[in-house]
C-alpha cells in the first residue's frame, strides 16, 4: 500500500516537473520572439519614418507640416535615384531641382526639344536634416496657410512627399505680420528640420505656377546651380518691419512703404 502511495507521488512529480519546464519554456520563447520581432521592425523603418518620429516628439525647428494623415498618391515617390534627371519630358511646366547641401531651389522648363535644360529661376532656402538627400518626387496637395508642428504656421505651402513641403519661413500665427524674422536671416543655410523654407515670394511662386504632377528631385553639388546663389538682407535689426516678409506683397507690409 505504502509502495502504491509512493508510485502516485513520484508520478505527480513527474506531471509536475513536466508542466513547469513547459511553461517555463514557452515564457522564454515568448521573450525571445518579441526581442527579436521589434529588432527586426525597428530595421525595416525607413531613415524618412525614423526622423519624422523624433522631429515630432524632440525638434523645436517647428516646420514639419502638421498633418494627420496622407493619402497613398501624395505619398508615392515618383523615381528613387541620385542622377540628375532634369531630360525626363513630362506635361508640367517646370522641373524643380533642390540642392540640399547649397540650399539652392533651381527651376527648369523645357526646351524645343521638350527637356527640362533651359534654367529659369534660381531661389535661397533652407533644407534641414530631414531633407531628401536624393530622389524625385511629386507635387500634390497645397495649402494657403498651413499649421506646422511647434504652434507656428507656413505660407504658400506646397506638398513634395510625405511631410516635406516648399513653404515660407514660419509664422507665429496664421498672419503675415507675425515673421520669425530671425529664421528669415538664415535663409541660405541649412536651418530647418526638413521642409525648404523660401521667401514669400518664392513660396507663392511655386504655389501659383507649379501644377500637381510637377517633378522635384534633391540632390547635391557645390555648385548652387546654373544662375548661382541667390541672397537676402537680413532684417531682424529693422525692429518696425521685421515682423513681416520684405517680399511679400500684401498692402499692409510695411517694407512696401
Amino acid at each position: 500500500m505504502k509502495s502504491n502511495y509512493t508510485q502516485i507521488f513520484i508520478l505527480l512529480l513527474l506531471i509536475f516537473l513536466i508542466i513547469l519546464v513547459t511553461i517555463t519554456s514557452i515564457i522564454i520563447s515568448q521573450i525571445y520572439y518579441r526581442k527579436n520581432n521589434s529588432t527586426a521592425y525597428v530595421d525595416k523603418i525607413s531613415s524618412k519614418d525614423i526622423i519624422t518620429s523624433e522631429y515630432i516628439e524632440n525638434n523645436t525647428n517647428n516646420d514639419t507640416a502638421y498633418i494627420n494623415s496622407t493619402s497613398k498618391e501624395e505619398q508615392t515617390i515618383i523615381k528613387e535615384t541620385n542622377k540628375p534627371s532634369k531630360l525626363l519630358t513630362s506635361k508640367a511646366k517646370y522641373y524643380i531641382r533642390v540642392n540640399y547641401s547649397a540650399n539652392v531651389v533651381n527651376i527648369y522648363t523645357k526646351d524645343s526639344n521638350g527637356n527640362y535644360t533651359v534654367p529659369y529661376k534660381a531661389m535661397i532656402c533652407s533644407c534641414g536634416s530631414a531633407t531628401p538627400q536624393s530622389g524625385t518626387y511629386e507635387i500634390s496637395s497645397k495649402y494657403r496657410w498651413l499649421s506646422l508642428f511647434g504652434n507656428v504656421n507656413g505660407q504658400y505651402s506646397t506638398r513634395i512627399v510625405n511631410h516635406i513641403l516648399f513653404h515660407s519661413v514660419p509664422y507665429l500665427e496664421k498672419s503675415p505680420d507675425s515673421l520669425e524674422y530671425w529664421e528669415y536671416d538664415k535663409l541660405g543655410t541649412t536651418a530647418s528640420a526638413g521642409c525648404i523654407r523660401l521667401k514669400v515670394e518664392d513660396a507663392k511662386w511655386i504655389y501659383d505656377n507649379c501644377t500637381s504632377g510637377t517633378k522635384v528631385e534633391f540632390y547635391s553639388d557645390i555648385n548652387p546651380g546654373p544662375l548661382g546663389k541667390p541672397s537676402i538682407i537680413p532684417i531682424s535689426s529693422n525692429k518696425s518691419c521685421r515682423n513681416w516678409d520684405p517680399t511679400d506683397l500684401n498692402k499692409n507690409n510695411p517694407w512696401n512703404k
